[in-house]
């Protein structure tokens, strides 16, 4: 059984997350914005996925040990779902053709499915795995902040909430790695219980401002009104005219 500290910490992070399921649910029947424009249904996969994952860690649930350390797979799966969706989100929101969406995501997959790899290392292997996942998270912070700003700057209505996804995710990316290397799986300066905090603290912090963010910017996917089309006689009058 996990300490006490690292079940409170997933426990109040899974309570958080269903914070986050409610505002995308809100989101979703919001009738003043388009649900379709702003895709949103995505975006109540993050907190939802994620309060699933740390439920299963709560109770245990998919836990292994690898030299000393624990391994939650649900961590990783949870990661390897709702990442991707958070950047991909960021590059919808800048107005980015498909390519560059499903391009961000895929860089983000794989640092994630190389750094679960990696944690199932010992030796000279996790480091490797590190290095590689490191490399993918390079090529994904170099998308976020290179390319989609291109896009974005083209959509004046939405520029504002791309500002403040991608920096809300691009500084929470660069502190991962950090824990990572920190951790005990790494060079061991934090404990297990206090990596174990951190991180669930960063997955809350990722994703239920992530989603309020967008509610209090929803307005860059309001309805168009309807133009009312002219009655036949104000046609006939204006031709008479």
């Amino acid at each position: 059984m996990p300490a006490p500290e690292i079940t409170v910490a997933y426990s109040l992070s899974f309570v958080g997350l269903l914070f986050g399921i409610g505002i995308a649910t809100a989101l979703l029947r919001d009738e003043t914005v388009d649900n379709d424009v702003g895709a949103f249904a995505w975006l109540l996969i993050i907190p939802g996925f994620a309060a699933i994952s740390y439920l299963m860690m709560v109770l245990d649930i998919a836990v292994i040990t690898v030299d000393g350390n624990d391994v939650y797979l649900f961590r990783y799966l949870d990661w390897l779902v709702t990442t991707p969706i958070l950047v991909g989100y960021v590059a919808y929101v800048a107005g980015a053709p498909r390519r560059w969406i499903f391009g961000v995501g895929v860089a983000d997959a794989l640092m994630i499915a190389v750094g679960a790899i990696a944690a199932l290392q010992t030796g000279i292997g996790t480091w490797i795995g590190f290095g590689v996942s490191s490399a993918f998270h390079l090529v994904l912070l170099g998308i976020l902040y290179t390319v989609l700003p291109q896009y974005a700057k083209q959509n004046r209505e939405r520029f504002r909430l791309f500002k403040i996804l991608q920096n809300h995710v691009g500084l929470l990316w660069i502190a991962y790695p950090v824990i990572w290397l920190t951790s005990p799986a790494g060079i061991g300066a934090v404990s297990v219980a206090g990596t174990a905090m951190i991180i669930a603290y960063l997955d809350l912090v990722a994703k239920t401002p992530y989603v309020y963010f967008v509610w209090t910017e929803r307005e860059a996917f309001s309805k168009q009104p309807a133009t009312p089309e002219p009655e036949p006689g104000a046609t006939a009058e204006v031709m008479a005219d």
